[in-house]
């Protein structure tokens, strides 16, 4: 029950189940009570039996003078079985017989009488008391019976259904967190094969569409390195040979291959973040060596570049992965800053923050939710002239979404600039 009842399927499990058994029920009442009266009324109000009773004791009793009725309809009683009794006018109170149809009344005790309204009598004949027939348990019980195997119908029903949309999901959450390997769910289901069989297919062109591009984009990008060495190497080796009016050039064109190579190694970096064999070792951290390292690792400047953390001793983090994205922060920080940046880490409850700002012309917020998108540059300060190629606040991004976190962007409160912030959760939220 555990398996197919899970939780993120008892709200359709529930809405299904009560739509589908609720309309059955519904539908079943009705007519159990349409039909109920239906037969009610004709049994009772129309019965010809019941008729052609009254009307045979009528006919009998019309031919009886008036002053030994009583005494014949005492010998009628006695032969027919029947509590027989004839009522004056007078005697009769509440609603008016019906004409020509007996009308049933009901004592207290639950005791039926039927009254025949005779104008030839000039009163009504009563037949009665009948005590009503009682229903067995058996017949009791069968609405019951009735009502129960359609809860259980709809639920036997619902369940392969619920199974199969189970196995679905489950296989579609692991085809998304590992598309290496395609979906093999049509021998475990019975109702959904047909979704199940195009969802399998269509899961294995995915997955030899995403490797193929994969595996594309990496030898592309290891094989371009090769002849970028050798441009490179020949370009040195010729500014040594030429004059100084080539030289500039030669430094230009040496520029360019530098350029080349950032970017494939953005791109590879880009790449192995999101490929589903990527293990993450989260783990405590001391911050001030790590922060020192981050600083290291970074191009040379001219700006001046502080540091704040609050104390904090620790940060629960995969080092070298939270490394790149510190590194990518400040590369992008100093690329824009005029004179100030600065770094701070903080925690706040189980909540981890890091901040890089500058002092720079900030992003404009219209540009803020799209920043960390792969090859995003703004039109402004920052583009392509500045060298960036709009992969490395993507790397970011991907690397908060490893950490289970966000990145962010706005407005520097103390530089003015702009301030990006990668927030992740510590090891409690985690688990």
């Amino acid at each position: 029950m555990r398996e197919w009842l899970s939780a993120r399927h008892r709200g359709l499990f529930i809405r299904s189940y009560v739509v589908l058994a609720g309309g059955l029920l519904i539908a079943a009442i009705v007519l159990d009570l349409g039909f109920g009266a239906l037969q009610s009324r004709q049994v009772r109000a129309a019965d010809p039996w019941l008729v052609s009773t009254f009307r045979l004791m009528e006919a009998e009793l019309s031919g009886v003078a008036a002053g030994e009725r009583d005494a014949h309809v005492a010998t009628l009683a006695t032969r027919l079985g029947l509590q027989i009794n004839l009522l004056e006018s007078g005697e009769i109170s509440g609603a008016a017989p019906l004409k020509a149809v007996p009308h049933e009344l009901e004592n207290d005790d639950g005791e039926i009488y039927y009254l025949w309204n005779s104008a030839a009598l000039g009163g009504a004949i009563r037949l009665g008391p009948f005590v009503p027939p009682r229903e067995s348990a058996v017949v009791r019980f069968l609405p019951v019976l009735f009502y129960g195997s359609i809860l259980l119908i709809v639920g036997l029903w619902l369940r392969p259904l619920l199974r199969d949309l189970s196995v679905l999901t489950g296989a579609a959450q692991k085809f998304a967190t590992d598309y290496r390997e395609p979906l093999s769910t049509a021998a475990q289901t019975t109702q959904l094969t047909s979704l199940a069989t195009n969802l399998d297919d269509m899961s294995g062109k995915v997955s030899q569409l995403i490797q193929t591009q994969k595996e594309m984009t990496a030898a592309l990008s290891h094989e371009i390195r090769t002849p970028l060495a050798r441009v490179r190497f020949a370009a040195a080796v010729l500014e040594g040979q030429v004059d100084e009016s080539l030289r500039d050039q030669l430094r230009a064109v040496n520029a360019d291959v530098q350029q080349i190579d950032d970017l494939i190694s953005d791109m590879l970096d880009y790449a192995r973040l999101d490929h589903p064999g990527l293990r993450m070792n989260c783990q405590a951290i001391p911050l001030a060596p790590w922060l020192r390292q981050v600083l290291a690792s970074c191009p040379p400047h001219e700006r001046k570049v502080s540091v704040r953390h609050d104390g904090l001793d620790s940060v629960w983090m995969e080092p070298r992965l939270m490394e790149l994205a510190a590194n990518n922060l400040l590369v992008n920080a100093l690329r824009y800053a005029k004179n100030n940046v600065q770094v701070s880490v903080t925690r706040e409850k189980d909540l981890y923050r890091l901040v890089v700002e500058d002092d720079g012309e900030g992003i404009p917020e219209a540009a803020r939710a799209t920043i960390f998108h792969a090859f995003t540059r703004l039109d402004t300060s920052r583009n392509r002239e500045t060298g960036g190629f709009g992969l490395g606040l993507a790397i970011v991004a991907r690397i908060a979404a490893l950490h289970r976190g966000r990145a962010l962007a706005g407005v520097s409160s103390t530089l003015g600039g702009a301030m990006l912030a990668l927030e992740w959760p510590g090891p409690l939220e985690r688990a």
